[in-house]
């Protein structure tokens, strides 16, 4: 059972929220080096740092907001699952599944590109066959 939250999203300004997660040490400076977990807005399906949006005092919202648009979305970004196909973040893509009805389990599969000696991120909208049972 999911702990209910004080959540406020500073990209949409939703309260609602979808899950939250802990993060690895994925950075070891610049402001996410300090974020502890993200916690995933239930509107734009974001995952914003729970410092920016769990248990912010009313008065702090729009600081907060600001150091979203500023600071971390620029960064989250930059390092966010997207498309190889249709360069749609993983966001995107699981906002698009939620509202036609589509399971968002595995969003992705990963092909391997020679040219760039690491994988691509193809979508469950760009491929959908692939993410079919046989």
């Amino acid at each position: 059972m999911q702990k209910d939250i004080n959540f406020n999203c500073p990209n949409c300004y939703s309260n609602k929220y979808k899950s939250k997660t802990t993060m690895g040490k994925k950075y070891n400076d610049g402001p996410y080096k300090d974020v502890v977990s993200e916690i995933q807005c239930s509107r734009c399906f974001m995952d914003i740092p729970s410092n920016l949006s769990e248990n912010i005092n009313k008065k702090f919202l729009d600081d907060c907001r600001k150091l979203w648009n500023d600071v971390y979305k620029p960064i989250h970004k930059l390092d966010a699952a997207k498309c190889s196909k249709c360069y749609r973040y993983y966001w995107e893509i699981e906002k698009f599944l939620f509202k036609n009805k589509i399971s968002t389990n595995d969003i992705f599969y990963q092909t391997y590109n020679p040219k760039k000696n690491i994988g691509d991120l193809v979508c469950k909208i760009c491929d959908p066959e692939a993410f079919k049972s046989s």
